[in-house]
């Protein structure tokens, strides 16, 4: 009989820290075929700019920080006025970030775009296959390197929605350097976030209102962040005792602003990760028809089918609000300035009604369908996903009876959205319209 080999602790312990490292260091799904993720350039904005710009890279970067914030903003078509401003310690240049020097950041339906003075432009934008890819503007890079440089050093926080590079947008309870309080809640925004838990580590600015909810507050235990014992923060209407607004752009960081970017992350993160789901489930469809016995023409079945079919019940939930938590008593009421802004990409229909069209009496959307819809992320699923969506999306908007789960869409706001679509989104499935 063969004598078991002993091992000395010292090579057992170096063989299991080995063992453990390689687990860690296992490659995530979207690194794997169809992705490959951080071997394909991506195909957005930056890899455009970069192609247009890069000869003047080094003078670029030697413009002045709001110099260069400006012209990124214009080159990425995003508007000023959706400026936030989060002064938690939620980003990799958390050194920088505190209640005295907020970071900045402004969105579009494309791209998202963060600064703090003192650092680094950072841009997150959604590539139709890739989903979420990040980069940094530095002004300390010299002219032999991208101007917009990609950043995978990004993945190591935003990877954490369905195993896909993504977004987050987080309420925390901070102390009075914007460090997140020992032992309390750090909370990524969900849709049913209640209005009264989100913004902690944020400055909320609007018209004045008794609501209160966890932006513009420090704190040092959690009781300072306890909005039903009437505290937590209020809506400010002017910054200029908390920093120097002077440094950016504008002194606000309005309440509207915040509520449609809560929103929109959620839907592009939704949206990304059931791309990359579906990529993957495709990917594997040959050999799960091998198993299946099924000829080379036969239709998607199996694992395959309910995978597709499971992403697509999860997108529609978030492109029709499903689970949108009630406004406050007195709904959201910012300072007008991004509401304006936020309408000029509006897609109306013959009776001039557009899923960019706000309420916020009682709901964000007066027509409860994401204006993401329209985005390139959504353009860019395979058309197996696509078709599965859309022809759910038809069925819920143009059913007598809805589903149980989408019985909070009356029937005119459910006919109202099948008609902008039907105007606006060329391939909706044809259907009758609702009696």
């Amino acid at each position: 009989m063969q004598t078991p080999t002993r091992l000395s602790w010292p090579l057992f312990l170096g063989l299991l820290l080995g063992a453990a490292g390689a687990r860690g260091q296992e490659a995530e799904p979207f690194e794997d075929p169809p992705i490959n993720y951080s071997a394909t350039l991506p195909n957005d904005r930056a890899t455009k700019l970069n192609e247009a710009f890069q000869k003047q890279a080094d003078e670029i970067r030697g413009w002045p920080a709001r110099r260069r914030l400006r012209w990124l903003l214009e080159q990425l078509e995003i508007p000023v006025d959706s400026q936030l401003l989060v002064f938690s310690k939620t980003s990799h240049q958390r050194s920088l970030i505190g209640p005295k020097n907020p970071r900045v950041l402004y969105f579009s339906d494309e791209a998202y775009v963060g600064w703090v003075p003192g650092g680094a432009i950072e841009v997150t934008l959604f590539d139709p296959v890739l989903g979420a890819t990040f980069y940094l503007l530095d002004a300390q890079e010299d002219g032999a390197k991208p101007l917009l440089q990609r950043d995978n050093q990004c993945l190591s926080c935003h990877k954490s929605f369905e195993r896909t590079p993504s977004l987050r947008a987080r309420s925390i309870m901070p102390d009075a350097e914007g460090e997140a309080l020992s032992g309390s809640s750090l909370s990524n925004l969900e849709p049913d976030t209640p209005y009264a838990d989100r913004w902690g580590g944020w400055y909320v600015t609007g018209a004045p209102s008794p609501f209160r909810h966890r932006g513009n507050t420090v704190g040092k235990s959690e009781a300072d962040f306890r909005t039903s014992d009437g505290k937590g923060g209020v809506t400010l209407q002017s910054l200029q005792a908390y920093f120097d607004v002077g440094r950016y752009p504008k002194p606000t960081s309005d309440i509207v602003a915040l509520s449609i970017h809560d929103h929109q992350v959620y839907v592009h993160n939704v949206i990304a990760a059931a791309n990359q789901t579906a990529r993957l489930s495709l990917a594997r469809w040959p050999a799960t028809r091998e198993i299946l016995q099924l000829p080379a023409d036969a239709p998607l079945a199996g694992s395959t089918l309910v995978s597709l079919a499971s992403e697509a019940d999860k997108v529609v939930a978030a492109l029709l609000c499903r689970d949108e938590p009630a406004l406050p008593p007195d709904g959201l009421q910012g300072d007008g300035a991004f509401e304006k802004s936020y309408l000029q990409g509006r897609r109306a229909d013959a009776q001039g009604r557009a899923l960019r069209d706000l309420d916020l009496k009682t709901r964000l959307f007066r027509y409860r369908c994401s204006p993401l819809i329209y985005s390139a992320s959504f353009r860019g699923f395979p058309p197996e996903l696509r078709r599965l969506v859309l022809t759910r999306l038809a069925n819920i908007l143009r059913a007598e009876q809805p589903p149980a789960d989408y019985a909070y869409l009356p029937a005119a706001e459910r006919r109202a959205i099948a008609e902008i679509l039907a105007a606006t989104l060329p391939d909706l499935p044809a259907g009758g319209p609702l009696k």
